[in-house]
C-alpha cells in the first residue's frame, strides 16, 4: 500500500474495487489531542487562546459536516460504543519523523489506508498541526480561525476520503488511476476543484491559499459518484413530506450560517414545480446534529427532528413542529435516546399516523437490535426492544409500508456480490417486529441507489433503485411489492426510466403532484457544462420526472436554484 499524502506529490496506485453500499458511516472527529500551540497567533492573539481553539474545533466540524452533506454519514466528536467507524485525529505534530505530510490514512502504523472504513472495525486517519502551521497562508493577519479550520477541514475531508475509498486521481471515468492522464482531459472529471486535488502534481490543483478560503468543494461527477457506490445518499430511505398538510412533496433544506446556526427554507411544491422559497426558521440546531423529517403529531404535516449527541451513550432529540408556514418552537422530545453510532430513522410503526422513533444498535457485525419510542403526539415515550436481531451491519435499512397494513416495516438488502442485493423484511405487529421474509434474493447491484416507497400508488412500498451506467445517465428500475404465498415479495423488475439524471445528482422521491405516487426528483449543481468544467456548488437545480404508474414521464425543471452543496436535505 502505497502512502496516502496531502499537497505531496506520491499518489495511490491502487485501483477502485466496489465495496458493499452501507445504509449509514459513522465519523468520530478525535480532538482529544487538539492544539494551536504551533501557530504564534491567532486572530492577533499571542499565544492562541482556549477560545481560539475551540472556535476552530466547531468549524472543522461544520465544514465536514458540509463537505459530506449529500451522504448518510454521521460526524460526532464522541467516541461510538457501538459498530464499526471511522476515526480523524487531530495531533499536534507528526507522528514520526518519517511521516513528513499534513495529514494521512496510511503513513503512520495508527492509519489503516485506503477504502479499510468497511473493512477495518475502526478506520484512522490523521491531520497534523505542526505541518499545517507552516503553510504560508496562515502567517501572520492570515493566522484566523476562519481560515485555518477551513484548510485543516479540508486535510481531514481528504484524508476520510482515502478511507472511504477515494484516491487522488478519483476520476471515475478515469482508466489510469494512478493520474496519469493531464488536467483538461475527458477522463479527469473536475479534477482542479475537488477535495482529493491537494497535491502540488497537476496544474490548476487547490494551493494551500484557496484552501484556506474555499467554502466548500466536491467533485460532483467523480467523488461523490465514486461515493455513491459505496454509500447511500443521506435519507433516501425516506420520501419527501408535505411540509403544509396538503397531498404535495415540498422541498427542504438547511444551511449552516455558523456551527450553531442552521437556516431552514422551503420551496412548497405547487404540483409542477417548487416555488419561492420562505425561511421556515432562522435557527434550529447544530452542525452535526443528526436531522429527520418526518409527521410526528400527526396533522399532516412533516416535522422538524433532530438529535444532538451529548455523549457516547447519550443522544438528545429535539422537534420543531410544522405551523404549515414555519417550523415552530423548540422543544425536548426526549432527553436521551440512543447512542452515538446508532442507526436512525423515523417511521409510523404502529399506525397512528404519527412517526416514531426508530434506531438500530450495531451488537456484533450480524446483529443489529433495534428499538423504538413511540410519538406520544408531544414526546417520544419509553424505549422498547422491537427485534433482537435484525440485519447486519452494512445492510441497507429503511422503512416503509411493504405489506399494506398501515404501520411501516423494516426492509433491508444485503449486498451478496457485485452484482447481487438480497431483500429481507420484517413486519410490524404494532409492538414489535416479526420474523424475517425474503421479498427477493436478487434485486439490484452493489452500488445502485436504492429507494422504498410506493411508486405505483396501490398503497404499498415498492422498491426502486438508480444505476449509473454513464457520467451522464442513470437507469431507473422499479419492483413492485406484491401478495405471494409467503406473504409479501418484490416482483419482477420494470425499466421506468432508461435515462434520469446524471451520475452524481441529488436524488430523492417525493408524492409531487399529489396523486398517491412517488415521482423522481433530482438536483444538480449548475456550471457542468462540460466534464472538465468546475462545477458552481452554490446553486442547485431541480428537475422531476412525475410516475405514470408504470414509468417515470419526461423531466422538467422544477426550480433552477434551490440549495447549495453542503445543505442538508432531510
Amino acid at each position: 500500500m502505497k502512502r496516502h499524502r496531502v499537497f505531496i506529490g506520491a499518489v495511490l496506485g491502487a485501483s477502485l474495487a466496489a465495496a458493499p453500499a452501507f445504509g449509514h458511516h459513522v465519523v468520530w472527529l478525535d480532538f482529544g489531542s487538539f492544539n494551536l500551540n504551533s501557530f504564534a497567533a491567532v486572530n492577533g492573539n499571542t499565544p492562541p487562546t482556549a477560545a481560539d481553539a475551540a472556535a476552530v474545533q466547531a468549524l472543522v466540524v461544520a465544514n465536514m459536516v458540509k463537505d459530506y452533506a449529500p451522504f448518510d454519514i454521521y460526524f460526532t466528536t464522541f467516541q461510538p460504543d457501538n459498530g464499526r467507524y471511522s476515526r480523524v485525529r487531530f495531533l499536534p505534530q507528526l507522528c514520526s519523523p518519517n511521516c513528513t505530510f499534513v495529514g494521512c490514512s496510511a503513513c503512520c502504523a495508527s492509519c489503516t489506508g485506503f477504502g479499510s472504513w468497511n473493512t477495518s472495525a475502526v478506520s484512522h486517519a490523521e491531520v497534523y498541526l505542526q505541518q499545517v502551521a507552516a503553510f504560508a497562508a496562515l502567517q501572520g493577519a492570515n493566522a484566523t480561525t476562519a481560515r485555518i479550520a477551513n484548510l485543516v477541514g479540508l486535510v481531514a475531508s481528504h484524508e476520510l476520503g482515502h478511507l472511504l475509498g477515494l484516491s487522488h486521481c478519483h476520476a471515475a471515468d478515469d482508466a489510469s488511476i494512478d493520474c496519469s492522464d493531464p488536467p483538461g482531459t475527458t477522463n479527469d472529471q473536475n479534477l482542479g476543484t475537488h477535495i482529493m486535488a491537494f497535491t502540488s502534481q497537476w496544474a490548476g490543483a487547490i494551493n494551500g491559499t484557496q484552501a484556506a478560503t474555499l467554502d466548500f468543494v466536491f467533485g460532483p461527477h467523480s467523488e461523490r459518484r465514486v461515493l455513491y457506490g459505496a454509500l447511500q445518499a443521506r435519507n433516501h430511505w425516506k420520501p419527501l413530506g408535505t411540509l403544509n398538510g396538503g397531498s404535495r412533496a415540498d422541498l427542504l433544506y438547511g444551511r449552516l450560517q455558523s456551527p450553531s446556526t442552521i437556516e431552514w427554507f422551503a420551496r412548497l411544491s405547487s404540483g409542477v414545480d417548487f416555488g419561492s422559497y420562505t425561511t421556515w426558521r432562522a435557527d434550529a440546531g447544530d452542525a452535526g446534529d443528526i436531522f429527520l423529517s418526518g409527521d410526528v403529531n400527526g396533522d399532516g404535516s412533516a416535522d422538524l427532528v433532530y438529535g444532538r449527541t451529548l455523549s457516547s451513550t447519550q443522544v438528545k432529540w429535539y422537534v420543531r413542529l410544522s405551523r404549515g408556514s414555519s417550523f415552530g418552537n423548540l422543544n425536548v422530545w426526549r432527553s436521551d435516546a440512543g447512542d452515538a453510532g446508532d442507526i436512525f430513522r423515523l417511521a409510523d410503526m404502529n399506525g397512528d399516523g404519527r412517526d416514531d422513533l426508530v434506531y438500530g444498535r450495531p451488537i456484533a457485525s450480524t446483529e443489529i437490535r433495534w428499538y423504538v419510542r413511540l410519538s406520544m403526539g408531544d414526546s417520544f415515550g419509553d424505549v422498547s426492544t422491537w427485534r433482537n436481531d435484525a440485519g447486519d451491519e452494512g445492510d441497507i435499512f429503511m422503512v416503509g409500508d411493504v405489506d399494506a397494513d398501515g404501520d411501516d416495516d423494516l426492509a433491508y438488502g444485503r449486498i451478496v456480490s457485485s452484482d447481487q442485493v438480497t431483500w429481507y423484511v420484517r413486519r410490524s405487529s404494532g409492538s414489535a417486529l416479526g420474523d424475517y421474509l425474503t421479498l427477493r434474493n436478487n434485486a439490484g447491484d452493489a452500488g445502485d441507489l436504492f429507494y422504498l416507497g410506493d411508486a405505483g400508488g396501490d398503497g404499498d412500498a415498492d422498491l426502486v433503485y438508480g444505476r449509473t451506467v454513464a457520467s451522464y445517465r442513470v437507469k431507473w428500475y422499479y419492483r413492485p411489492s406484491i401478495v405471494v404465498p409467503t406473504g409479501r415479495a418484490f416482483g419482477d423488475f420494470v425499466v421506468w426510466r432508461s435515462d434520469g439524471g446524471d451520475a452524481g445528482d441529488h436524488f430523492r422521491l417525493g408524492d409531487g403532484d399529489g396523486d398517491g405516487r412517488l415521482d423522481l426528483f433530482y438536483g444538480r449543481p449548475l456550471g457542468i457544462a462540460s466534464l472538465t468544467a468546475a462545477p458552481d456548488l452554490t446553486r442547485i437545480r431541480w428537475y422531476g420526472r412525475l410516475s405514470l404508474g408504470g414509468s417515470f414521464g419526461d423531466y422538467s425543471m422544477w426550480r433552477s436554484d434551490a440549495g447549495d452543496e453542503g445543505d442538508a436535505f432531510p
